[in-house]
């Protein structure tokens, strides 16, 4: 059995994030709705350039499914992180489905360190820095640095700093950092 030595899982709940999409779904959805509600019950063209009242209900209502898209692929994005006895796996669901597997025998180094999200990366979520240079993060500005023997770096964002060094250790057999 592959015993379980640290697990967490990070999700946006920042509001900031919640009143920036809201911003976001109001300032393109809204008008879009104005405009469509003005239109049917004046009689009158809407705007400067005026569609049909057909293509303008086409166009508010894939707004409003794209945009309830977004949030709702916000809500379910999550990121997992677990030190096993053999392997870290972490996965960032709905947007990664399969668990990414790593052994010790593929670390070189690793260190959980303080970064600066947006200037290092631009920001939370999946990115990259460059081909040899991936994160993973939700939040905060913690996060686990695996420089792997394919010379390749992954740097997974966690909350729990303390728990993952002792977790780390373990599975590498190093003193903890």
């Amino acid at each position: 059995m592959n015993r379980i030595y640290f697990k967490e899982e990070q999700r946006f709940t920042q509001w900031w994030v919640w009143l920036l999409l809201l911003f976001a779904t109001a300032v393109s959805v809204g008008p879009l709705w104005y405009g469509l509600y003005f239109q049917l019950t004046t009689g009158e063209p809407w705007g400067n350039n005026p569609t049909s009242d057909d293509k303008l209900i086409v166009i508010a209502i894939v707004m409003t499914l794209f945009m309830g898209a977004v949030v709702i692929m916000f809500r379910l994005q999550k990121l997992e992180l677990v030190v096993y006895e053999r392997e870290v796996s972490f996965r960032y669901p709905p947007v990664i489905r399969k668990w990414k597997r790593i052994t010790p025998g593929e670390i070189d180094s690793w260190e959980v360190v303080t970064y600066h999200p947006i200037g290092s990366y631009g920001g939370w979520g999946i990115k990259r820095r460059n081909k040899n240079d991936k994160c993973y993060t939700v939040s905060g500005k913690l996060g686990l640095r695996l420089k792997l023997v394919n010379g390749k770096t992954i740097l997974i964002g966690t909350q729990r700093k303390e728990a993952l060094i002792h977790a780390m250790a373990k599975l590498t057999g190093q003193s903890e950092k």
